[in-house]
């Protein structure tokens, strides 16, 4: 990362403490930084979620301690079977999160380290995992970062782009794009990109074209959402729109927005930029763009800030 900690960001390393979480598939080891004591209290901890705790070129690491130089506490974990955490480790899926770790992690930082209110941050398979924890959590919850996540199940978003825009021609597009070749380091999206050629090759053949049922949220992510809606945090979703993410939130926007009443829809900001933002944080002047644009964000959910958003 190209940055130096400040004396400041140092006081708040040398504060850090390690934190053991008992959770339902193992211990969950992580790293809690308390807020600095010179700051105006935010009374907030920020919970970063990803793999491993670090995040990419440590990004969770400034991350912590920046805002935690603001006033915030903040935590880093790992997941089970991940990092220094126990249990066995899994394929990870979106539509199947660890809302078990999140919710663990949340009670023990109130039972054992009087934290109260909590804003969670995560992308993709973290930020379905982070949205997870409002089924049991929501009271607690003051405010969600949801960076780049899908929200329908892996067969559904590749039905739902071969039948938008996703034909011979698209493919050999996208095979002449190097941004394209730069993000297949990922093996999930190896996996999505053999599951698209496998769609367009058979869409000819499928259901004698017929059109088959209209896109759906998942089962996961349409619970968790609803969730979230009646609670009262605030919501940040930012995706960009090249991100094959995207499309599939984008289609079931129209599905449940419509339906949130105005102060719901108030709470919820969406934020679209060109480009991609999912394999984004493979480049990292792009990884550097969204962590300044979301921790930014949070920042302004500081009860101190000017125009911050209260609640109870």
């Amino acid at each position: 990362m190209p940055w130096r900690e400040a004396a400041a960001d140092l006081a708040r390393a040398r504060a850090e403490r390690p934190v053991i979480v008992p959770g339902p598939e193992g211990d969950l080891f992580g790293i809690f930084t308390p807020p600095a004591p010179e700051a105006p209290a935010a009374d907030r901890c920020v919970v970063l979620f990803t793999r491993p705790r670090s995040h990419r070129n440590r990004m969770w690491v400034e991350g912590a301690r920046r805002l935690a130089a603001r006033g915030f506490s903040a935590f880093r974990f790992d997941y089970h079977g991940n990092g220094d955490s126990g249990g066995e480790p899994g394929r990870l899926d979106p539509n199947r999160p660890y809302r078990g770790d999140a919710v663990a992690v949340l009670r023990h930082l109130r039972e054992h380290l009087g934290v109260e209110r909590f804003v969670l941050y995560g992308s993709c398979f973290d930020a379905a995992t982070a949205l997870s924890a409002f089924a049991d959590e929501a009271d607690a919850i003051a405010a969600l970062a949801f960076v780049a996540a899908p929200v329908m199940e892996l067969d559904d978003v590749v039905r739902l782009e071969a039948d938008d825009r996703k034909d011979w021609a698209h493919l050999w597009r996208a095979v002449r794009k190097p941004d394209n070749w730069r993000a297949l380091g990922s093996l999930e999206r190896w996996r999505y990109m053999a599951t698209v050629f496998e769609r367009v090759v058979r869409r000819p053949f499928a259901n004698g074209g017929a059109a088959g049922p209209g896109p759906q949220p998942s089962r996961a992510f349409a619970e968790h959402f609803g969730a979230l809606a009646r609670s009262q945090a605030r919501g940040l979703f930012l995706y960009g729109e090249d991100d094959p993410e995207y499309l599939s939130f984008r289609a079931t926007q129209r599905l449940l927005w419509p339906g949130l009443p105005a102060e719901v829809q108030s709470r919820f900001e969406v934020v679209v930029w060109p480009g991609l933002v999912h394999d984004g944080t493979l480049e990292m002047e792009r990884q550097r763009e969204i962590y300044e644009f979301v921790a930014g964000w949070i920042e302004r959910q500081h009860p101190a800030a000017e125009g911050a958003w209260t609640s109870a």
